[in-house]
């Protein structure tokens, strides 16, 4: 009986023995584990989430906090310095982009270059900043083909926001009539108006001087300016306003 007493607590501890062997065998790898490197763990995260990194910090519960830039945003990867895995993922800054293009002032265009980026849209006549309460703009006039038009511009794209054909007024007939008058110093007797395609519309006004001498006087219908006079009795153009 004692015999076999012996034996049965020999054999247990043999068994005992034997899981212990098993079991450090079992936990031996974990324990002895090395926590992957930064390289490795970037890789990975890569690996997982194609993007860019743009920070990695370890912290001291055996963890990786990854900061990486991917298409839709900047997250926070935290991940498992041993095994790899991925604990947590979550956005960090929403928009940083369009935040960080707001808050940097936008620079507002000179003159010459909103002049320059119109120069297309015809001869520039006049150009001005506007300052508004809550708004500004430039605003630029310029002809084209005898066509003034009103331009609002953007002061930092320099984009046309609106634009308007000026309906200039064009003179009446009587004011012509007074402008060749007092040109030629004579008489109005007959008139009239012309408006040619293309061209800016005009009134010829014969005039009849107290020298029993007619003149005709074209008249710009838009600036009242004389431009030429033609005197009936030797039908020569005068162009430099001979009186």
């Amino acid at each position: 009986m004692k015999s076999g007493k012996v034996l049965l607590t020999a054999g247990s501890t043999l068994v005992f023995g034997l899981l212990l062997f098993v079991g450090f065998q079992w936990w031996a790898p974990s324990l002895s584990a090395e926590s992957l490197t930064k390289e490795e763990v970037n890789q990975t995260a890569k690996d997982k989430y194609p993007g860019t990194i743009i920070k990695t910090t370890k912290s001291e519960g055996e963890e990786y906090q990854i900061e990486m830039q991917l298409e839709t945003g900047v997250y926070l990867i935290r991940m498992d310095a041993k095994s790899g895995e991925v604990r947590s993922i979550k956005e960090t800054i929403v928009h940083a982009a369009e935040e960080t293009t707001e808050k940097m002032p936008q620079k507002q265009l000179t003159q010459n270059e909103i002049m320059a980026r119109i120069s297309s849209q015809g001869d520039l006549e006049q150009i001005d900043f506007v300052q508004e309460k809550d708004n500004s703009y430039y605003k630029a006039v310029v002809n084209k083909k005898n066509e003034k038009i009103t331009l609002i511009l953007d002061p930092y794209t320099g984009a046309i926001i609106d634009s308007t054909m000026v309906a200039d007024s064009i003179i009446t007939e009587n004011e012509a009539i007074a402008i060749a008058e007092k040109h030629v110093k004579g008489t109005g007797d007959d008139t009239e108006f012309y408006q040619p395609s293309g061209q800016t519309p005009y009134y010829l006004v014969e005039v009849e001087l107290e020298d029993d001498r007619d003149a005709v006087v074209q008249v710009d219908g838009y600036t009242k300016e004389v431009k030429t006079i033609t005197w009936e009795d030797d039908e020569v153009d005068d162009n430099d306003g001979h009186e």
